[in-house]
């Protein structure tokens, strides 16, 4: 479905239509497609699926600028329950510098926030031409020196977001895609956050999930991935088990990653997530005394300590223990 948005006037004095493309939509995949063919890997995937097909509750929408009817600029924005995050920003070579893209991110935001977004991210080079046109529409560093960006249309979002309830373990969804953003993107919490998905203090997530769900879909790269979910429907928690491929196929790494404020409900994804008959490690940095304890009413044991085996920006040198089960 396309709806017109407004119009505004480029700085040549061109007038552009400024609209959104709601995916699925056929009728317009055929301009959406070659207009982003330069995306590739797996965007080029999501892009190409969206455009046909329902991908469970997730929403993607491309507002785009059209000149004469072609589309000049576009801003894809992937959304679930008012989360999302904020990619693909593109425009014609001929056309930049004109202040059409601009105009389109103004009708962007303005319409995120007319139907109750909450939250936006993105990520960018820091200190960039393009970071200080989003910090120019509320989007800040999330945290100091960084291109990975945030927008909170309400005060204290992530208290409010990750406020603690009840939880329950589910499968990982289309629609999970930015929520998980929202989870890895927090500050605090532990540092080491993913072995499988290179995920060491906040980071943006959006290509990497992209991978991990083509991998569920496609691959037996995992024996198994859970997330775990606020009633409120937060992601709050994921774990993921993969063979390490050092030891295949004696030994898998479990992942293991939970908010601060749910550290009491993780045995729900600790007793969700399938285990296989093997030996199971999983890195614990000396510091998380909370997913240690967690790991310990779940049958692992301290097995070894790796001696400063990461580095953490503010700390230092920080040891990693292993635990394992079998």
């Amino acid at each position: 479905m396309y709806n017109k948005l407004t119009e505004a006037q480029l700085k040549t004095g061109e007038r552009m239509e400024v609209g959104v493309i709601i995916a699925p939509d056929e009728e317009h995949a055929e301009a959406i497609k070659p207009f982003l063919a330069h995306k590739g890997g797996y965007f080029q995937w999501h892009i190409q699926r969206c455009v046909s097909e329902s991908l469970d509750a997730l929403e993607t929408r491309f507002y785009v600028g059209k000149v004469d009817g072609e589309i000049i600029t576009n801003i894809m924005i992937v959304e679930h329950r008012h989360v999302g995050i904020l990619g693909h920003v593109f425009t014609t070579p001929a056309q930049r510098r004109k202040g059409a893209c601009k105009s389109v991110m103004g009708s962007q935001m303005e319409d995120f926030r007319q139907r109750g977004g909450e939250a936006l991210y993105l990520g960018t080079g820091y200190n960039s031409h393009p970071y200080y046109i989003y910090h120019g529409f509320g989007f800040e560093s999330v945290y100091s020196g960084s291109g990975f960006m945030k927008y909170h249309a309400i005060p204290d979002f992530d208290e409010h977001y990750f406020a603690v309830g009840d939880v329950h373990a589910k499968e990982v969804e289309w629609h999970d895609w930015a929520k998980t953003t929202a989870l890895t993107g927090i500050v605090e919490g532990d540092y080491l956050r993913s072995i499988a998905w290179s995920i060491y203090g906040p980071t943006n997530f959006e290509g990497e999930f992209l991978g991990v769900k083509h991998d569920l879909e496609e691959t037996d790269a995992y024996h198994d991935a859970k997330l775990l979910e606020s009633d409120s429907g937060a992601i709050v928690g994921k774990a993921t088990v993969t063979w390490d491929r050092r030891w295949q196929p004696h030994t898998a790494v479990l992942d293991l990653f939970v908010h601060p404020n749910f550290w009491a409900s993780s045995s729900v994804l600790l007793e969700a997530i399938k285990l296989p008959d093997a030996k199971v490690q999983c890195y614990v940095e000396s510091t998380a005394t909370d997913k240690a304890h967690a790991l310990e009413k779940t049958g692992f044991h301290h097995e070894a300590t790796l001696k400063n085996q990461i580095q953490h920006p503010a700390e230092g040198d920080m040891d990693v223990l292993v635990f394992a089960r079998r």
